[in-house]
């Protein structure tokens, strides 16, 4: 009895977790895409201040970086960097929606972004109801469907013993 007890245990806990996989690759998937959207913005912003300088971002930024000025140099090394973060996540971005839905779990687990993944971590509400306040909701609903379950089953049983009383009268 023991080891089926084990089992079903393993099991259960198991398919929690996979079936949880789903709903954290979708919340990192919109993380994603909102760091996306906002690297977009200002990658963007700065292509058009280099388009208007008449200059490219390569050559924007060699201009920034090799500046005598310290704070224009760093400009240049943090442009260049938020130029980069925003290839590899709008990458990572592209390879989830690209895979198929039962996939994303393991192409996000294939190549994460950490910080991303940990900030969806800390944020992460389950989809099924595992945390205590889902528990409590889920036996709110299930007391009530229950009670009222009960009272149309009381109600049809009331109107069926009247019928059969006005009946055999």
């Amino acid at each position: 009895m023991v080891p089926l007890l084990i089992r079903v245990f393993a099991a259960l806990l198991t398919g929690t977790v996979f079936s949880q996989s789903v709903e954290f690759t979708q919340q990192y998937l919109q993380r994603l895409g909102g760091a996306v959207d906002e690297l977009e913005t200002v990658v963007e912003r700065f292509d058009t201040g280099a388009a208007r300088a008449g200059v490219s971002r390569d050559a924007a930024l060699k201009r920034l970086r090799g500046n005598s000025d310290p704070l224009a140099a760093r400009q240049g090394e943090d442009a260049a960097t938020t130029i980069v973060r925003y290839e590899e996540l709008a990458r990572r971005y592209r390879d989830l929606v690209d895979a198929a839905p039962l996939f994303r779990p393991f192409v996000a687990l294939g190549d994460p972004d950490w910080t991303t993944a940990a900030r969806t971590g800390e944020d992460y509400r389950p989809a099924l109801p595992v945390a205590s306040d889902g528990i409590v909701l889920t036996a709110a609903g299930f007391g009530l469907g229950w009670a009222f379950g009960a009272s149309a089953h009381g109600a049809v049983r009331m109107r069926r013993r009247r019928f059969r009383r006005s009946s055999r009268a």
